[in-house]
């Protein structure tokens, strides 16, 4: 189902990796084996303590949850509670580690607030067996949810042929606190086939693909060159940021190209 598939990240500048608030998960499955595959990007809003902590627990807990997640929104509130679950403990250790030093009354204030991030999840389901030599092009599922603006691009045959892009100035996020309901998501489904890629981002790179597409170029090519290795994706983002074309904010890239079984 997936063929090939990479993680490309980067924190702010001047900023350590481990300071990165952004997150992506993966499922894949074995080699050989007909099941369904998951891809989850986050987006830690700054401004709470946490929020780099609060994305990859979302993350990694849609990337687990049942599949009814992809496509109800009882469900997603359900799976965002469970992971809010170690919120407390990890608000005291976040206390404990700012109690000390000259700014330890900003950081205490920061994690006053809990942590918000944003979540978008894609979820593959297999192609049916083959039955005989139809000349049907096999197609499987796919189902995503979304809250807030991480974005999701599928590519076939060099034309874009689904999104889940949101352009709203101040996006929805899910919080980790139950005093804080998540928000009504969005769903959306389709098919996917070989040699389909889904991009999946965070608001970022999201707005830049966005700027690039609307001047009639195909964004798509250029990430495929520069997200061959790290080094390639880290210089290219570099260039961009020092030439004002992407927002120095955290990146975080997923691509996956389907293949066939």
């Amino acid at each position: 189902m997936i063929a090939d598939s990479c993680v490309l990240s980067l924190p702010k500048s001047q900023l350590d990796p481990s300071q990165i608030e952004d997150a992506a998960a993966i499922l894949l499955p074995p080699a050989g084996v007909r099941s369904e595959a998951r891809l989850v990007v986050a987006d830690g809003s700054s401004g709470s303590a946490g929020s780099g902590w609060w994305a990859d627990r979302l993350a990694r807990a849609l990337r687990a949850a049942p599949g009814r997640s992809f496509h109800s929104g009882d469900a997603l509130a359900a799976v965002a509670a469970d992971a809010a679950l170690g919120w407390p403990s990890h608000r005291r250790d976040l206390v404990a580690h700012a109690s000390v030093g000259p700014r330890a009354w900003l950081a205490r204030v920061r994690t006053d607030k809990s942590p918000a991030a944003t979540l978008l999840g894609l979820r593959l389901l297999p192609a049916p067996p083959p039955s005989g030599h139809t000349g049907i092009v096999d197609e499987g599922k796919w189902e995503a949810v979304a809250v807030g603006d991480s974005c999701m691009f599928q590519v076939r045959a060099d034309l874009v042929v689904a999104s889940e892009y949101c352009q709203k100035r101040v996006p929805q996020v899910i919080r980790a606190s139950s005093d804080d309901p998540v928000q009504p998501p969005n769903f959306q489904h389709g098919l996917w086939r070989d040699r389909d890629v889904f991009y999946l981002m965070t608001d970022a790179l999201a707005r830049w693909w966005a700027r690039r597409a609307d001047e009639g170029t195909r964004p798509w090519l250029l990430l495929d060159e520069v997200c061959s290795t790290p080094e390639d994706f880290t210089a290219w983002v570099r260039t961009q940021r020092s030439n004002r074309t992407l927002q120095d904010d955290d990146i975080t890239l997923l691509r996956a190209e389907c293949g066939p079984w």
